[in-house]
């Protein structure tokens, strides 16, 4: 959820789990600098100069990868052509999201068969954010022709927008996730033709004239059958790529039941606080956990969840959903789309029938995402959300059809990461399919994380501030005789 998590239960269909810089060679010397000599002996061959500022890029593109992840060096960047596909059987049609939206049947076949689900490569999301944004809605499809079978089989799939985003600037991308609430970016792949769907996708974004060649991903699963395929296609030719940045999130997957789970994710004394604070909630009244799929249902659903949000830090923020009418709009049109195949889950805690707590589970194939949560403010004592998100990690841990759940965090923070024990480990980079790709790609590589750096030391810069402000306060509320200050030291 835009918050945090663990472990799921390892039921349902099986789950596997799971660069380098290439450009362009430099020619060999021709023969057109040997003249011939009357005598029977050659003239000083002509010596082809070196081209250094080429070797240069491609050796700043090395280190930098280099250094991301610790993987030894492949010496110098040689390019090499773009092999032809392992599996000539595998072709990419390039759709718009109402061409998507009608491969509703092919699409969850092969979300059932995916390296790693994700709910945010829906044709129902793709339809949401084609009627919430102005960008154009570009999604891959690769298909395999198999001979004697009557129809092709949907084997990989890749949704993405046409825009300029502070990464790409000033060149347009193909970015995915599509928006800023699609929380994962992986591409739903079929295990058994990885490698030839990535090579297949990448030959039709290098020659499809009006796409860019800049791909933007984020939030990708490091899944290694995923990510090897992913670079190997690369490697052979296809393109290169820079890491931006590395994370790991809270998910769900377990053996264990509901019970234990939770009584392992705290402390004794932590599980009775919690189990007092429910307690006094069922004093006040009915207290219940209730969870809607049916698309009447969640259309109420979704109106009580967007009012929630929008009522409490978030709305002051201006970060909830229905504080930007675009989003709302997506909202709306993607959870309305969900529930019409039975993918999604309003799931709420109830006090005389009235929400006191929110959380929004989408599916995908056997996965699970806890895609936002709200509460309702004033029953902040009682920590609404925590007791929600004990209902939910039992309902989810009680479905054999869900196999892992992500907490779609885009940290590693919040109670969710504090309950919820395992982890999902996702990247960010960037691919450039072009010609000018060792130096362009390198730039914009390194642009984008000093950026991030910047960023970080800002942040760690205001809580510093904000934690000396506090001190302050206490100390100056102490000699002003307001309230207790810091504890005097041993002796003083």
């Amino acid at each position: 959820m835009a918050q945090g998590r663990g472990p799921a239960r390892a039921q349902g269909p099986a789950r596997r789990h799971g660069e380098g810089v290439v450009g362009d060679p430099i020619p060999e010397a021709g023969r057109s600098g040997e003249r011939a000599n009357p005598g029977g002996t050659a003239r000083r061959r002509a010596i082809p100069r070196p081209d250094f500022r080429k070797a240069a890029a491609m050796t700043m593109s090395s280190a930098l990868r280099e250094r991301f992840d610790g993987l030894p060096s492949r010496g110098t960047a040689t390019a090499v052509a773009p092999t032809a596909l392992a599996q000539n059987d595998i072709r990419v049609e390039l759709a718009d999201a109402a061409r998507f939206g009608a491969l509703a049947e092919a699409w969850t076949s092969l979300a059932a068969r995916a390296c790693v689900p994700n709910a945010f490569m829906d044709p129902a999301v793709a339809l949401a954010v084609a009627e919430a944004w102005p960008y154009p809605v570009r999604v891959l499809l690769a298909w395999r022709d198999a001979e004697p079978g009557p129809a092709p089989l949907l084997v990989g799939a890749w949704l993405f927008v046409e825009r300029r985003t502070r990464q790409s600037w000033p060149y347009r991308a193909l970015v995915c996730p599509p928006c800023s609430v699609a929380y994962l970016g992986t591409p739903v792949v079929d295990p058994d033709h990885a490698r030839a769907v990535f090579a297949a996708i990448f030959a039709t974004i290098r020659e499809a004239p009006d796409l860019p060649k800049i791909v933007q991903v984020g939030d990708v699963s490091d899944d290694p059958l995923l990510m090897d395929a992913l670079r190997s296609a690369l490697l052979d030719g296809a393109g290169a790529w820079t890491p931006i940045g590395r994370r790991r999130r809270a998910k769900l997957e377990t053996r264990l039941d509901a019970k234990t789970y939770w009584a392992n994710s705290m402390s004794a004394k932590h599980r009775h606080g919690f189990e007092r604070m429910r307690r006094q909630l069922a004093q006040q009244g009915k207290l219940e956990f209730v969870a809607v799929g049916q698309p009447a249902a969640v259309a109420v659903g979704i109106e009580e969840f967007l009012a929630m949000e929008a009522s409490g830090w978030k709305g002051a923020r201006r970060s909830a959903l229905a504080s930007d009418p675009a989003t709302a709009l997506f909202t709306r049109r993607m959870l309305q789309g969900l529930a019409e195949r039975g993918r999604v889950s309003v799931q709420s805690l109830r006090l005389d029938d009235v929400p006191i707590a929110i959380l929004v589970v989408l599916y995908s194939g056997p996965g699970a995402f806890t895609w936002r949560v709200a509460y309702d403010e004033r029953y902040r004592r009682y920590s609404p959300g925590i007791l929600g998100l004990e209902n939910t990690t039992a309902h989810l841990l009680s479905d054999p059809a869900v196999a892992s759940a992500d907490s779609c965090n885009h940290m590693d923070v919040g109670y969710q990461a504090e309950r919820w024990g395992e982890r999902h480990e996702v990247i960010d980079f960037l691919i450039d399919l072009g010609s000018a790709r060792p130096l362009r790609l390198a730039v914009l590589g390194r642009r984008e994380r000093a950026f991030l750096r910047c960023k970080a030391l800002a942040r760690q810069a205001y809580h510093a501030a904000r934690r000396k402000r506090a001190e302050l306060t206490l100390k100056l509320r102490a000699r002003l005789g307001h309230g207790p200050g810091p504890a005097a030291a041993p002796g003083a």
